[in-house]
């Protein structure tokens, strides 16, 4: 254990045996020194074998065991348990890069009134690198409730290192709540006043497709469930408020949209109109009108159209994610891409 703790790492490991050494590895390859390293289990499904992959480590970290509560009750247990000033998350199935901690401790460092900072992060299928998370949603330049709140600031919880005292402060993650409880904790962080800033470099691989953030669908419930929460519990203001109507209503239309593409598909035709007519209650565009045109007067030609469609959609997907595959991989690759993807190679 460093002599002086600045950070503390918290990792909550619930089903992450076969990635928590890569993990750690990614952890302990670290450049900045001042940290330990706390380790949630949070009663497991798995422990044997997530016990056998920690047993290199066990002199090198703060093992703790405790019944399944969910990844919010997990961190908050290592955030009390912790000795630094910062906190820094890390999923169990996550990796660091090298200069992670010393770029954002010297981001936090170089202002003492920033309360949390985080950075880019690279998704990965498997081991393949498929997006970053900026590339996907462009940072605004100021981070603050009602950015994120339209979603122009997106914070990975993966990437975040953020003052104890403000995290503690805010009341920390809702234990009860397993579904966008990092997005719930930041927005009354925010809310409170704590400022936030990130790095646009990429420091973390992200593992998409793993844990309960991974049916699009039920995090856009869940999602709505916070804005209902926070208009209910925090002191909104009149334009606040508005905002976070509006963002409800836009996620219900998207959750409507979804239905209506599937039921058209199953060739479920009432149902698939009475959800594109919802979804074009709030969302507007000529291809909504289509749909809802198409489904009233023609339902099996759209239907096979749709089909169609979505097959075209599937191959020019695949053939983009090959082009990206090979810039990563080739002479015009962005270095920054290709640094992080031979980090998860390694």
């Amino acid at each position: 254990m460093p002599v002086s703790v600045l950070v503390s790492v918290v990792i909550p490991a619930y089903q992450c045996a076969q990635y928590i050494e890569e993990t750690l590895n990614s952890v302990l390859a670290q450049t900045f020194a001042g940290y330990e390293t706390i380790v949630v289990n949070d009663g497991s499904p798995d422990t044997e074998a997530l016990e056998q992959a920690l047993a290199p480590f066990i002199t090198k970290i703060r093992y703790i065991q405790q019944p399944n509560g969910g990844p919010s009750a997990a961190r908050n247990r290592g955030i009390r348990e912790a000795r630094g000033k910062y906190i820094a998350f890390l999923d169990g199935d996550d990796t660091w890069l090298p200069s992670h901690l010393a770029k954002q401790v010297e981001l936090l460092e170089s202002d003492p009134l920033l309360a949390l900072v985080y950075s880019d992060s690279l998704y990965l299928q498997g081991d393949t690198p498929m997006w970053t998370a900026f590339e996907r949603v462009p940072q605004d330049v100021h981070v603050t409730f009602e950015t994120l709140v339209e979603e122009r600031c997106t914070i990975g919880t993966s990437s975040v290192v953020a003052s104890r005292q403000a995290l503690l402060e805010a009341g920390g993650f809702e234990d009860q709540r397993r579904r966008s409880e990092d997005f719930d904790l930041w927005l009354r962080m925010a809310h409170r006043g704590a400022r936030m800033s990130y790095s646009p470099a990429v420091q973390v691989c992200h593992r998409a497709g793993n844990g309960l953030a991974f049916d699009d669908n039920v995090m856009k419930q869940a999602q709505i469930d916070v804005y209902e929460k926070v208009l209910l519990t925090l002191p909104i203001t009149g334009p606040q408020a508005e905002l976070l109507c509006d963002k409800t209503q836009e996620l219900r239309a998207r959750l409507h949209l979804e239905t209506a593409k599937q039921t058209l598909r199953e060739g479920r035709f009432a149902e698939a109109l009475e959800a594109a007519r919802q979804a074009r209650g709030f969302l507007r565009s000529a291809k909504l009108g289509i749909l809802v045109a198409g489904l009233r007067f023609s339902p099996s030609l759209l239907r096979s159209a749709y089909c169609l469609y979505e097959r075209f959609q599937h191959r020019t997907h695949g053939q983009r994610f090959r082009r990206y595959r090979a810039s990563l991989n080739g002479s015009a690759g962005k270095p920054e891409y290709k640094a992080v993807a031979g980090a998860a190679e390694n």
